[in-house]
């Protein structure tokens, strides 16, 4: 009897382990999605401020925009 129930508590703790594996790859994904778009999204800030600084670009002071 004793050994059944160290079976099953063992089966128990591998559900427990591969759902936890599960969720462990998930996030991992996750994460490496967000880094992905974190350095695309600091990209064009990064194109923006360059070309401020060694352009010495600007916005405009005023806009027209002609239809």
């Amino acid at each position: 009897m004793l050994q059944l129930s160290v079976v099953t508590w063992n089966r128990e703790l591998l559900q427990v382990w591969q759902k936890a594996d599960a969720e462990r790859q998930a996030l991992a994904q996750e994460y490496s999605r967000l880094v992905l778009e974190k350095s695309t999204l600091t990209a064009h800030g990064r194109i923006d401020a360059l070309a401020r600084k060694r352009l010495g670009m600007q916005e405009p002071e005023h806009t027209q925009v002609f239809h």
